[in-house]
């Protein structure tokens, strides 16, 4: 029931900010979150693969330009 409610929530803030600004609805992507906080997306994926019994060293890519 809460899920129902949180979409039928979702879906009047969208209508109303359509209404209110004259915008068509923007899909921000399915990286909104990951483009959103980076740092907290890299964590989590760190955490769930300590949990699965990996260690994980993050070393930076080397420029490709």
């Amino acid at each position: 029931m809460k899920a129902v409610v949180a979409v039928e929530h979702a879906m009047l803030v969208a209508a109303w900010n359509m209404l209110t600004h004259g915008d068509f609805y923007r899909d921000p992507g399915a990286d909104y979150f990951t483009r959103r906080t980076p740092t907290k997306t890299r964590a989590r994926a760190v955490g769930q693969l300590e949990a699965l019994g990996y260690r994980v060293i993050l070393e930076p890519l080397a420029d490709t330009a």
